[in-house]
């Protein structure tokens, strides 16, 4: 064939590849009605329209979606004699882009929902309240915006719920406060605007809880001492006010406790001396005062310890020279008296690789003459 011929050939291939509309996703029909397919007719529409919804075709990883075997699919284990269910749809860092669509709630054997990482928006669907099989949901970092279904309350049998970076608001605590298989809560970075209710005692499973810069406000509950599995806590950048819980210490799986950049006032707790496996406690600015407590050279575990910018005095007490695994101390902008470190373990204090005590002053001294409370190791 001549020269000009075969690129005349090759002209026209071009011209109809871009003139053929190009159609890549998923048609329920297609997929669902092929022979072979091996979940109900519901949970296949729910995985073809949460494909779709989430333009599927651009995802980092999509391989096999759309074929008979839905365990071929990737992020998708289904499970059962026969006919099979859904309990895993695992899709983090996967590039997913849109709404979680309503009918997810049609994976009604879901035990596990992962879309972590990726650039999901707008509403949490209400109908996550009826996953009652739901173990895990992880729809961190994302950009999902509005209020947290007050439905998620029937989610019996969550253990692990991440939201933290998004954009959601209102409250979220009246819809897990009395989830009661709840280890982990993931609430980070986000806008919401409540206190926190004073009766957490249905969160008895909880372990880790985490809710930096989250829109907290009013005082910590009392009972959150009742929380005797709860192994951190983690509440920084917030509004929150009045005292530290005085029986802190009666929480004995505590082992870090992050209540820094809040407006506590009060007396630094006594009790936490009594736990023996505490390794880590930030409380800087905030308007703590007094003395640090000698009961707190029990703390031998403790790593990192930052108490800068509150109202404490005196001394430092000699029995932190125990702490041999202090890996950072810091006291910066509280009153204390000179020398912050007593001569009996300022060589103690000298071999702690990151640390710092000055500059000391306070000067707007700032009297509570409320009595803190006593309680029982």
């Amino acid at each position: 064939m001549c020269e000009p011929c075969n690129q005349l050939k090759v002209t026209l291939l071009v011209l109809l590849f871009w003139v053929l509309p190009v159609r890549a996703d998923l048609d329920f029909n297609t997929v669902c009605f092929q022979p072979g397919m091996n979940v109900p007719i519901l949970e296949c529409n729910a995985l073809v329209n949460f494909y779709n919804i989430t333009d599927g075709d651009n995802w980092v990883n999509n391989s096999n979606w759309g074929q008979a075997d839905v365990n071929s699919w990737f992020g998708v284990s289904a499970f059962g004699a026969g006919t099979l269910n859904v309990w895993f749809l695992e899709l983090s860092n996967n590039n997913l882009v849109g709404l979680i669509p309503s009918t997810i709630s049609d994976l009604t054997a879901l035990r596990t929902l992962n879309l972590s990482d990726n650039q999901l928006f707008g509403p949490m669907p209400t109908s996550l309240g009826s996953l009652s099989n739901l173990q895990w949901l992880l729809l961190g970092n994302n950009d999902l915006s509005g209020d947290v279904p007050s439905q998620l309350s029937s989610l019996h049998d969550l253990q692990i719920l991440q939201l933290q970076n998004n954009q959601l608001t209102g409250s979220v605590m009246t819809a897990v406060q009395n989830l009661g298989s709840l280890t982990d809560l993931w609430l980070d970075h986000n806008s919401f605007n409540e206190a926190l209710p004073a009766d957490v005692s249905g969160l008895a499973a909880l372990e880790y809880f985490s809710a930096h810069e989250v829109g907290f406000l009013g005082p910590l509950p009392a009972n959150l001492t009742t929380l005797s599995q709860l192994e951190f806590l983690f509440l920084p950048g917030n509004e929150l006010t009045g005292k530290i819980p005085a029986c802190i210490g009666q929480m004995s799986a505590l082992r870090q406790l992050d209540l820094s950049h809040n407006r506590l006032y009060g007396n630094l707790p006594e009790s936490l001396g009594w736990l023996s496996d505490f390794d880590f406690l930030s409380l800087n600015d905030n308007q703590l005062r007094g003395f640090i407590p000698d009961s707190w050279s029990q703390m031998t575990l403790i790593v990192g310890l930052y108490l800068n910018n509150n109202r404490l005095t005196g001394l430092v007490p000699e029995g932190f020279g125990n702490m041999t695994q202090i890996n950072e101390f810091y006291l910066n902008g509280n009153d204390l008296s000179d020398p912050v470190i007593p001569p009996a373990i300022a060589g103690w204090y000298q071999q702690i690789p990151f640390r710092e005590i000055v500059p000391q002053g306070f000067s707007d001294d700032v009297f509570y003459a409320d009595f803190d409370g006593s309680c029982l190791p």
